[in-house]
């Protein structure tokens, strides 16, 4: 492990924390010169102090958590693990109550299980001093007619509480005005779950066709394009091609 052109880090895959060396991983990583270490977990295990405490001691100070519903019998019906919502949950409670700075982001991975939930999950995680929402499509089954309200309740509860908030994994035309919470203009279009995008006709004459890659090609396979249609303005037009630049 080697640092090249960024002092940032991050740590996934199936789950980092049941990895045995995953101390010493994380203590290399400090030892290499990364200053932000960051780790995608289901923070299970930061239901036990020690553990965290153990792991707050190598350097990482930064977590992206993934919660999957805001009540037990859904979340570890999708998790298929009993007690994994109030093993996150104290997780998540025990990260925030610690005095050291850190940052805490709780992913929430959208499907078609958990969508008539999605506004009830962003206000039960308002609850512990998060920083950071990021809401993840990667179930494409759901149209978008029945998602998207959801989508935006949900951004507003999060804005209305003043925590940040950002989609993933939705075109953009989709997002009309609220382009700032797009997560890829901030993180690329790399994510955590594998998609593939197509451009579609609407595309030609959007003003984002540069910087959006389409839709999900599952989703187009399924519903066609037709609820698709170009962005020919946007007042975050300047902004937004000022973080590509």
């Amino acid at each position: 492990m080697s640092q090249r052109e960024t002092d940032s880090i991050a740590f996934y895959g199936g789950e980092p924390t049941v990895r045995h060396d995953i101390f010493n991983i994380l203590k290399a990583a400090r030892e290499n010169g990364y200053r932000r270490i960051k780790l995608f977990t289901n923070g299970r295990a930061f239901s036990d102090p020690h553990y965290l405490h153990r792991i707050l001691s190598t350097g990482c100070s930064l977590f992206e958590i993934k919660l999957w519903a805001s009540n037990p019998s859904l979340h570890d019906h999708i998790t298929r693990v009993n007690g994994s919502f109030w093993e996150t949950i104290q997780g998540v409670q025990n990260i925030a109550e610690l005095p050291q700075e850190k940052f805490i982001c709780i992913r929430i991975p959208v499907c078609r299980e958990n969508v008539t939930d999605l506004e009830n999950t962003v206000t039960t995680v308002l609850n512990f001093g998060i920083n950071r929402i990021i809401l993840s499509v990667y179930d494409y089954s759901i149209p978008f007619g029945s998602l998207l309200p959801r989508i935006a309740n949900s951004l507003n509860i999060s804005i209305f509480n003043r925590v940040w908030i950002l989609t993933e994994g939705l075109p953009f035309c989709v997002m009309q005005g609220l382009e700032p919470h797009i997560g890829e203009l901030l993180s690329g279009l790399t994510g955590l779950y594998e998609r593939t995008f197509q451009h579609h006709n609407a595309c030609v004459q959007c003003i984002f066709r540069e910087l959006c890659p389409g839709a999900e090609t599952r989703y187009l396979t399924q519903f066609g394009d037709r609820e698709f249609f170009p962005v020919t303005a946007s007042k975050y037009t300047e902004n937004i091609k000022a973080l590509h630049v």
